[in-house]
């Protein structure tokens, strides 16, 4: 986050406050604790329209979860995780393949669990084979879904990290084309919000989003 303490911004005391405190998180490079307090800043200020501070907490946001993806991806392999629940399943760090049957809501579970935990995890979700022999990888969050097929791995008991690897991009591919360009700028901001909050991992959402906002402040709307 670029912008120093004190900004002037369309903020309230509460919402700084909560920004104030990001900062200083994201200074000792405590990722969960940053991410906290800009999620909570990123949706006050979205309900006042305050775009030209949303800049400032979007880039904070995109700096904390490029922190916990890092620790995720550092080392070892695929984890394939298809069976209990995965809230209460014992995590640790590193890359998640959720398989039928579980689903969506299954993986989006254990997002938030490593959330809760501190535990740097990535999560992708797979869906069965189809008739064509891709496999449909899902992404979820309330009000949005994100879908696209790929190629199955080689070994589908032992995914590669090159191909967990290209399945997050390919859903964040997927994800940026899904947002129609010829809606108005504040439902495109939406529509970037609930992507970034099924799909956490993929820096272009969040420059997308930052774009929009840019775009919004400078109309005035």
């Amino acid at each position: 986050m670029s912008a120093s303490r004190g900004q002037k911004v369309k903020r309230t005391k509460p919402i700084q406050t909560q920004v104030d405190r990001a900062l200083d998180a994201l200074r000792e490079e405590s990722w969960y604790v940053a991410e906290n307090h800009l999620l909570k800043a990123l949706t006050a200020s979205r309900g006042r329209d305050d775009w030209e501070g949303m800049i400032e907490i979007i880039e904070g946001l995109r700096q904390c979860r490029r922190g916990i993806r890092r620790q995720a991806l550092v080392r070892g392999s695929v984890r394939i995780c298809n069976d209990g629940t995965t809230e209460t399943m014992d995590i640790s760090t590193g890359r998640y393949l959720v398989e039928p049957p579980l689903v969506g809501a299954d993986a989006r579970k254990l997002i938030q669990a490593g959330r809760d935990k501190q535990v740097a995890i990535a999560v992708v979700c797979r869906e069965p084979l189809t008739q064509t022999g891709l496999i449909p990888i899902v992404a979820i969050a309330p009000g949005t879904t994100i879908r696209v097929q790929i190629e199955p791995p080689a070994n589908k008991k032992k995914p590669t990290t090159a191909w967990f690897k290209g399945a997050m991009e390919s859903l964040g591919e997927a994800a940026l084309e899904s947002i129609d360009p010829s809606r108005s700028v504040d439902r495109r901001i939406d529509a970037l919000m609930g992507t970034i909050d099924a799909i956490p991992d993929h820096e272009e959402l969040y420059v997308a989003l930052s774009e929009a906002c840019c775009e919004a402040h400078e109309l005035g709307e």
